[in-house]
């Protein structure tokens, strides 16, 4: 098992997690975003993401989550720590986004403001990941603080779980997220076994691992670009071993990329606040008379990456905005936590 030290190739999968979500938002789903058409390069490579991009980010939480699981008797504060990192936002970030979608002329999606008001409860944006995700460690805590989880073998049995879960139909309201939570909980997991393994997997799988995921990557691609239809459920057998299969490969490649592990550090500000970018510099390339569909995504993505980290900086600067906006502790300290990055709390 490894240390608690930074893993420099965890956080280069972090940057990389965030650069194919950003990326698929700036595209957008078929008519969203940059509203790309069917057979343009781009929709291919944004459906193509679809097994791999929410799994890894998932497959990394679970992953860290593993170094600072909940140990003894303080699930309360475990409790309390989790609220402050994703109900705060949700509530401070999520809710007012929905809202400022509501209202806002010219938005491709169209939500109403009742249901903008009440996207805490049923999601309606990207904000569905933390309520997921909530759901996931308030789950995997629990059963960590009774001691179910000593095991490897106790990890694969609740693997199983995720997975018999993440095949069952989703219920018809989609209450706190709890579907999110079954789609997302099997790579959660995933990445909990994986870090109990870590020394194996990449020992064996150091050489095939890279391979598997091109191979993955290039199938995906051409499945995407023949029939999108065969690719685009994501709550599917296939789903589960592409998206499982895509991040152990990953993680075997022991990639390391400084300028994904610098995206890395700011993944929770990219993933609360890239929308917002991404959606401005649309606009404004629209209101400049720019329609080239390469200019776009690639000024969209600079843009959704980098006006996170600017934002993130200015938030940190203050206790209030910190913890409201970013979920951090209200004295500033940084550290460790598991729910989307390691170098910040």
């Amino acid at each position: 098992m490894q240390s608690k030290k930074k893993s420099l190739e965890i956080e280069t999968l972090r940057g990389l997690a965030c650069l194919l979500l950003v990326l698929y938002h700036v595209i957008g789903p078929l008519g969203g975003g940059l509203k790309i058409d069917l057979g343009s390069p781009f929709r291919v490579l944004a459906d193509s993401m679809v097994y791999v991009r929410m799994p890894l980010f998932t497959f990394i939480s679970g992953y860290i989550y593993s170094i600072y699981k909940i140990r003894g008797n303080d699930f309360s504060a475990y409790c309390t720590g989790k609220v402050r990192r994703l109900i705060v936002p949700l509530f401070f970030v999520g809710v007012p986004f929905s809202v400022l979608q509501a209202v806002a002329p010219g938005v491709n999606k169209d939500v109403g403001l009742i249901q903008a008001l009440l996207s805490f409860y049923v999601p309606v944006n990207h904000f569905w990941f933390l309520q997921a995700v909530f759901i996931i460690f308030m789950f995997v805590g629990f059963l960590q603080w009774r001691g179910l989880l000593q095991t490897t073998t106790r990890l694969y049995l609740l693997f199983l779980f995720s997975a018999v879960a993440f095949l069952l139909p989703p219920f018809a309201v989609d209450a706190f997220g709890i579907n999110g939570a079954f789609y997302l909980l099997p790579f959660f997991v995933t990445g909990m076994i994986c870090h109990e393994k870590v020394a194996v997997i990449k020992q064996s799988l150091k050489v095939i691992g890279p391979v598997v995921f091109v191979l993955i990557s290039i199938a995906l691609l051409y499945i995407a670009a023949v029939d999108r239809e065969l690719i685009v459920d994501r709550r599917s057998l296939v789903g589960l071993l592409v998206g499982c299969a895509s991040c152990v490969a990953l993680l075997s490649s022991d990639m390391r990329s400084k300028a994904l592990i610098w995206l890395g550090g700011y993944s929770y500000a990219i993933f609360l606040f890239h929308v917002l970018f991404a959606a401005s510099s649309r606009f404004a390339f629209g209101r400049l008379g720019i329609a080239d569909d390469s200019i776009l995504v690639i000024g969209g993505v600079l843009c959704g990456l980098l006006g996170p980290v600017l934002l993130s900086n200015v938030f940190s600067r203050f206790a209030l905005t910190s913890v409201l906006f970013l979920g951090e502790r209200a004295t500033g300290k940084k550290t460790p936590t598991p729910e989307l990055k390691v170098s910040q709390s």
